[in-house]
Order: structure tokens, then C-alpha cells, then sequence
């Protein structure tokens, strides 16, 4: 069954009570709290939830939520384990198990993470893209660019990579004591601490069913457009530790978020490397219609059930 994340409607509602009425109203019944929701609106979710008539279940909640008071737009990257301020990491650890006691009280299994970026390199991806647009990804020019930024990337990784790590440990930690799951999301761009490799090293070395893999297929078709990884490669390699996924299309280079079908993502290919059991929640832009929202969902099941 598909859940369905909040990030479609929680801009539209103050309310939200009404940001889960919209979404049982398109017959969705198991929905991720996302990142951006507000201390009121979880407020409103909770009231529904307690009530036991609003006939919804939460799958996943994904960091942070609620947002921190002091951050007025959604940016689930406002706090970063990967920060050199120790003051900011202990701020994303705090608010991390602040999620985690949410997943907790609506009894969700998931907790979804970013873990962070190499902040020396921020504008890497977008300059990337630029060159791609121009260039196209075959091109002499931009694969150097591309080498260039591969190594520049692996220089700086080991430190942020470590930040990473201490921060992991006690949150693993807890959650096998809550009874939760931590799964860290891919992302797209690349100066995004774990890369792919770097992701399954971290697995291999926490080896623990407390912290898992989630897959968000349009973050996974945007490195693959720009060359730095191959979508169909990378699901064999990480389906032992695939447990859930972002369900999204994109387009080429860099558009995401879009209803499945409506991309170019081959989901009749790359689905069946993944596990059976794995959880896929919907996550999609606001500007997504309902209409056309349905139209997929029934296609999908469809896809996966064939």
C-alpha cells in the first residue's frame, strides 16, 4: 500500500487536520509526516490521531518534525551533523531525537535522514549542472569537470564522513531501544555526505537493522544524469539495505518531484531490483494535481502487483 507525504499539501493548510482530510480524501490511508511541518500543524495531526476517527496511520516521519520554532521556511537541511560548528551538530542531534519521539508517538516505524554536506563545497552540483545543459554528459570538457570534482570531493570527504559517524552512534543506539529505524535518504547533489560508496561503508560498518537505506528515485535519476552513478547498478548493489523509497519521477537534468509516469524514470525496470516488502510513500510538488495523483496510483499498483 502507498503512503503519501505531507510535503504536497503543508504549505496550503495552517491547519493540520485539514493537511490529512485532503490527503484521505485521495484514499490515502498511511501517511509520512514530512520535514516542514510546523509545532502547530503537528499539533492539529496529533489532535486527528488521538481522536481515533481519522482512519490514517503513520508510516515514516522524516527530519525534522516538527521544524524547529526559529526556521520559518521548510529546509530540512537547516541543521547538519556534517556542520563545523559543534553548537549546530549538537542543535540537528537534539532535533533529530525530537523526531524520533514523534515517530515514537504515532507509531511509525521509519525516521528519515539527511545527513548532511560538505559545506566548502556548496555550488559543486549546481556548477555541474550548468556544464551538463551545455555540454551534455558525453562531452570531453564536461567529463574532466566532472573527474575535477570527484577528486576535489574525495579530499574533503574523510572529516565530514567522521562528524557523521559519532553523531550516528548514539542515535542507532537509540532507536533499537524506541524500536525504530533510521534510514538515511540519497540525495542529489554531490557535495552531500554519503555518497553511494561511501553510504554502503557506513552501512557494512554500523551493521545494524536500526539504520537502513532509503531510496528516493528522482535524487537517484539526477546523479545518474549528471554521470556519477548508474540507477540500475546502484539498486542491486544497496537492495539488502533498501527498506522504503520516495516515490517521485524526474526529468532530465535536474526536475523532480514529479507524479510517477510523467518522467523519464524506468520504474518497470527498476523496481523488481528492489525488495518486495520495501515501504513507498508518494512524495510529490505541490503543483501535483489530484486527478493525475490517482491516475498513477493506480497504475502503480498495478506495476508493483504484476
Amino acid at each position: 500500500m502507498l503512503s503519501f507525504s505531507t510535503n504536497w499539501n503543508a504549505g496550503r493548510h495552517h491547519d493540520g487536520a485539514t493537511i490529512i482530510r485532503e490527503i484521505l480524501n485521495l484514499g490515502f490511508t498511511q501517511i509520512e509526516l514530512g520535514h516542514g511541518l510546523s509545532v502547530s500543524q503537528l499539533h492539529g495531526i496529533r489532535e486527528a490521531f488521538a481522536k481515533g476517527s481519522g482512519g490514517f496511520s503513520v508510516s515514516s516521519v522524516h527530519n525534522f518534525c516538527p521544524m524547529p520554532l526559529e526556521v520559518l521556511h521548510d529546509n530540512p537541511d537547516c541543521y547538519e551533523f556534517t556542520s563545523h560548528r559543534p553548537r549546530e551538530r549538537e542543535r540537528a542531534l537534539r532535533l533529530t531525537r525530537e523526531t524520533m519521539a514523534t515517530a515514537r508517538e504515532f507509531g511509525a516505524r521509519y525516521v528519515v535522514l539527511h545527513l548532511g554536506r560538505i559545506i566548502s563545497l556548496r555550488g559543486m552540483t549546481d556548477s555541474l549542472l550548468n556544464d551538463l545543459g551545455k555540454r551534455g554528459a558525453n562531452d570531453r570538457d564536461y567529463c574532466r569537470a566532472k573527474l575535477a570534482a570527484v577528486q576535489k570531493r574525495e579530499k574533503h570527504a574523510p572529516v565530514f564522513l567522521d562528524r557523521v559517524t559519532r553523531v550516528l552512534e548514539p542515535l542507532v543506539e537509540e532507536a533499537s531501544t524506541m524500536g525504530l529505524t533510521l534510514v538515511v535518504e540519497n540525495r542529489s547533489d554531490f557535495e552531500a555526505i554519503p555518497t553511494e560508496r561511501e553510504l554502503l561503508a557506513l552501512l557494512e560498518h554500523f551493521d545494524s537493522p536500526h539504520l537502513r537505506y532509503w531510496h528516493d528515485f528522482g535524487h537517484a535519476q539526477m546523479r545518474d544524469n549528471l554521470g556519477l552513478l548508474d540507477h540500475t547498478q546502484w539498486l542491486a548493489d544497496i537492495s539488502p539495505f533498501a527498506v522504503g523509497a520516495h516515490l517521485q519521477d524526474a526529468k532530465w537534468p535536474d526536475v523532480d518531484h514529479l507524479i510517477p509516469f510523467e518522467g523519464e524514470i524506468p520504474f518497470d525496470r527498476l523496481v523488481p531490483l528492489l525488495p518486495s516488502s520495501l515501504n513507498y510513500t508518494l512524495e510529490l510538488s505541490p503543483r501535483a494535481k489530484p486527478e493525475a495523483i490517482l491516475a498513477a496510483a493506480a497504475r502503480w499498483e498495478t506495476l508493483v502487483n504484476s
